[in-house]
């Protein structure tokens, strides 16, 4: 492979793009979205209901008080916080023992009851708030017993838990939410749209089949088709993220996560290329493909389990899948489980990287 050839091919679709009035729709729709719906939802705050019951004064009431995401409901007894959190349909509630900041100070690990209305999962956001407080007030890592409770019948936890693979999308703000979905639409479309017509339109012109007799060969294309197509799923991924603050949370893992769907939907639409030779089979054709590769950004919020195997299953070998898991994860603070994610992602993009080649030289025979 001579890089050089592959960079001038990369460099010569990069700009092919630009210019290309259909093609650069496809790279600032998403971009587009992305400023609409912060704008329409720029005072859109997900409120979190916390029931909170301390014997005495303490300022972790104070501090929570004072946070605008944090709606607190302060009650007068331990059984009140359970009547209370059903009323409110709050998230969770806290009990303190008496003297609860001065035996923080002191270091003598005092207990911190939690009791949550539904999955203790869906709150894990809420308890990281509580504890950060906590760690605010004492100014260092909180010496507390957490003791946690829910009021959801046994088993149910397990079972929401199980119907919902996505569940993890409860732990991120509605901003957060659809940076995601604008992330995973313009990796999509970049990699599964503007890719492949790149390579068609190539195929399409005879322009490939001038630059294959030159000593360039298939896998200099390959790689600069590869390059160009990351690079405009990047730039989408980086505007959209940058925009919305979106770079937060576990940021490594969430720019890891986008690295790799961006190689897995590029090589994607490279296979399609290399699969058709005109444009009006690509664009009858590319509608279908990107339905599926859609659909994990789609069905995000609706609990998976209830559609059955059938679809949940193939569902959680597509890219994009692991995509919207990976950087759901990484946004919401949980990025050390993003790493069964990103080796799917990477043996995806070996299997894709070979399948593709494949495509492409099967022009020889």
């Amino acid at each position: 492979m001579n890089l050089r050839t592959a960079l001038a091919i990369a460099r010569k679709d990069f700009l092919d793009a630009l210019r290309n009035a259909r093609l650069l729709v496809i790279v600032l729709m998403p971009i587009g979205f992305s400023v609409l719906y912060g704008y329409l939802f720029r005072d859109t705050l997900d409120t979190i209901e916390i029931v909170l019951y301390s014997p005495g004064t303490s300022s972790l009431v104070s501090g929570l008080s004072e946070l605008d995401t944090v709606s607190l409901f302060v009650v007068d007894s331990p059984e009140a916080v359970e009547t209370k959190l059903e009323a409110e349909k709050a998230i969770v509630g806290v009990v303190l023992p008496p003297d609860f900041d001065q035996a923080v100070q002191a270091g003598e690990r005092p207990t911190l009851e939690l009791i949550y209305r539904e999955n203790p999962e869906d709150a894990r956001g809420t308890e990281r708030l509580i504890l950060q407080m906590i760690e605010q007030i004492s100014g260092r890592q909180p010496v507390v017993d957490v003791v946690e409770r829910s009021l959801q019948p046994p088993g149910t936890a397990e079972e929401a838990e199980a119907g919902e693979p996505m569940s993890f999308f409860r732990e991120i703000d509605l901003q957060s939410f659809f940076i995601v979905l604008w992330v995973m639409m313009g990796i999509t479309m970049n990699g599964s749209f503007l890719v492949p017509t790149l390579l068609v339109e190539e195929k399409d012109k005879k322009t490939l089949d001038a630059i294959l007799v030159t000593p360039t060969n298939y896998l200099d294309v390959l790689v600069g088709k590869v390059v160009v197509g990351v690079l405009y799923c990047l730039l989408t991924s980086l505007v959209v993220m940058g925009l919305n603050k979106g770079l937060s949370g576990d940021v490594g893992f969430s720019l890891a996560v986008v690295l790799t769907a961006s190689v897995a939907l590029t090589l994607i639409g490279l296979l399609i290329g290399g699969l058709i030779d005109n444009l009006t089979t690509l664009n009858t054709w590319g509608s279908f493909v990107m339905l599926p590769l859609m659909l994990p950004g789609i069905l995000a919020g609706v609990p998976l389990g209830t559609l059955g195997p059938a679809l949940t299953i193939p569902l959680q070998v597509v890219p994009t899948y692991h995509l919207v898991r990976g950087l759901g994860l990484s946004l919401s603070g949980k990025g050390e489980e993003v790493w069964l994610n990103l080796g799917i992602l990477a043996v995806e993009c070996v299997i894709l990287f070979g399948a593709v080649l494949w495509s492409m030289r099967r022009r020889e025979v």
